[in-house]
């Protein structure tokens, strides 16, 4: 079995935490739009978690991420430090004003807006050619 995958592509990678509640369900399909639409390529955080070796490597020599954690629990953003990578251009959906709820319904005009802003900040930081600092 191969010890990477999603390789191929754009060099930022897409790394989310597709939790059970909704900010969790939003982050995978924010990850999902953006990917199409160019923004990156996705990663496997379970890969990263489970400390394969391609994996690890891959993140750590990542040239470029976007990591999306749907609430402050950050649970990409924390097995991408366990690892000791570095984390770039964090994202987290409850601080961008989408609010948390034990549901796999999307708010379909939430998740436009919260995508438009990580797009609105990639952008940005693709001209200003500086990482947007990781939220704590």
């Amino acid at each position: 079995m191969a010890d990477s995958c999603c390789a191929e592509g754009s060099n930022r990678m897409i790394i989310w935490c597709a939790g059970a509640a909704n900010v969790g369900q939003m982050t995978n399909q924010i990850a999902i739009e953006l990917s199409r639409e160019g923004f990156g390529r996705l990663f496997c955080l379970a890969g990263i978690a489970a400390h394969r070796g391609g994996f690890v490597r891959s993140v750590k020599d990542a040239e470029d991420m976007l990591v999306l954690d749907g609430c402050p629990v950050a649970c990409a953003k924390k097995i991408i430090e366990h690892v000791e990578a570095p984390v770039k251009n964090h994202f987290i959906l409850t601080k961008l004003g989408v609010e948390k709820k034990m549901s796999s319904d999307l708010d379909r005009a939430a998740l436009d807006r919260v995508k438009e802003t990580i797009k609105s900040a990639l952008q940005t930081e693709r001209s200003t050619n500086a990482a947007i600092p990781a939220t704590d």
